[in-house]
């Protein structure tokens, strides 16, 4: 979970700050830079795993690289961008050799610098200048203090109160160069790197437990989901290839396949999704996936009030896109943050209020910790979403409405 974030020299973001809660939503006018905001997050969550000109280079990154670095005369960008983020990390990890290890500290502060500088060849490239990672201290976290009050300590303070002040990732002169490390963490020694000479962050080169607080950071944002989804995919069942994926996509394909892999989990969790859509729309009774083995698919089917069964096929938008958020509502393997564009795009605004409800849901209360940690990011235009919400914040701390203006 993101609860805080500085940026400097992307795109239209100079000194920015902003700090994040449970479910956080941004409104403005177009060229506001709400989009710019989901570009960041989503250039963060490529880095960690990613070198510098691959994670700037996805096609989901919208402009060239040098069009992402801030344009501060008519025609010349700046030549570095920098990151701060604070986020809230789970305290049980796991790598993928099934190597386990328990965070003492879930409350981490990550900073980034990139250089964009001419190589010998006069070709611009991406370096990573400076890196840090290092613990918040409770009596320094004014974001816990802010939300929980005297019971941040207990929740997300650390469980080993007298452990190393030293940063997880430090950038410092050595041998008169400026060198990027990794102190020991957990069962391995540390290592580093010469800054400006390396092309991928110190981050996303730790893949296992063997440096617990610096894998914690990188999974917390490799994690991140960003969805825009799109009707046309929603409406077509999942293809049973080899290797098929059963966690919704970004544009909501696999849905079909997110709902069986659900239903075999428990069965209770067809159930669990079906009540939650008739809470909203109660035309519907029952949330089904069917496994067509003939034609190697599968299908989702709702039944209406009349026992008429409808396919995805022939579901109104709205329905999807609220169907969707039930399932995620169920769904553990969605976990962290959640990005969502203009979420109310085909709800009828009789629906906007249930909508609303559900994204709140979706999201962690910061006094009952889980390992969820689920975080709900999203950007509207809907004069109608932000009333409902606006109304819903004044009894709920975790919602936070931030307005960007040009």
């Amino acid at each position: 979970m993101i609860t805080r974030i500085e940026i400097n020299g992307f795109k239209s973001f100079s000194n920015f700050v902003m700090e994040f809660t449970p479910f956080a939503v941004i409104s403005g006018a177009n060229a506001s830079g709400k989009s710019n905001l989901f570009d960041a997050l989503r250039l963060l969550s490529g880095l960690a795993s990613l070198d510098l000109r691959s994670a700037f280079s996805l096609p989901d990154r919208r402009g060239n690289i040098d069009e992402q670095f801030l344009l501060y005369t008519s025609e010349k960008h700046v030549s570095e961008m920098s990151f701060v983020v604070d986020v809230l990390v789970k305290r049980s990890i796991e790598d993928n050799w099934g190597g386990k290890a328990e965070i003492t500290t879930p409350r981490l502060r990550y900073e980034l610098v990139i250089d964009r500088r001419s190589n010998e060849r006069g070709f611009d490239e991406l370096f990573v200048k400076k890196e840090r990672l290092f613990k918040i201290r409770p009596e320094e976290d004014d974001w816990c203090k802010r939300y929980l009050g005297n019971k941040h300590k207990d929740i997300w303070g650390s469980r080993q109160a007298d452990g190393s002040a030293k940063p997880y990732i430090d950038t410092k002169e050595k041998n008169e160069k400026q060198t990027i490390t990794i102190r020991q963490d957990g069962r391995r020694g540390g290592r580093e790197s010469v800054a400006n000479t390396i092309n991928q962050t110190v981050l996303s080169s730790v893949n296992s437990v063997d440096f617990p607080h610096v894998f914690a950071m990188r999974e917390e944002l490799r994690s991140w989901n960003f969805m825009q989804l799109n009707p046309e995919i929603l409406r077509e069942p999942t293809k049973q290839e080899t290797n098929y994926i059963d966690k919704i996509g970004h544009s909501g394909e696999n849905l079909a396949a997110a709902l069986f892999r659900l239903k075999c989990e428990d069965e209770y969790n067809i159930t669990d999704v079906s009540r939650a859509l008739k809470s909203f729309l109660p035309e519907y009774v029952g949330v089904d996936v069917i496994d067509d083995k003939a034609n190697k698919l599968f299908i989702v089917n709702l039944t209406n009030i009349d026992g008429k069964v409808f396919t995805s096929r022939v579901l109104s938008e709205g329905t999807l896109r609220l169907l969707v958020l039930c399932i995620l509502l169920v769904d553990e393997q969605h976990r962290g943050l959640l990005c969502f564009e203009y979420p109310e795009n085909g709800i009828h605004p009789f629906r906007i209020k249930a909508m609303a409800y559900l994204l709140k849901d979706m999201s962690m209360d910061l006094e009952q910790p889980d390992e969820l940690l689920r975080q709900i990011i999203i950007n509207t235009h809907s004069p109608e979403l932000l009333q409902e919400i606006n109304d819903m914040s004044y009894s709920d701390k975790r919602i936070s409405i931030n307005e960007f203006t040009r």
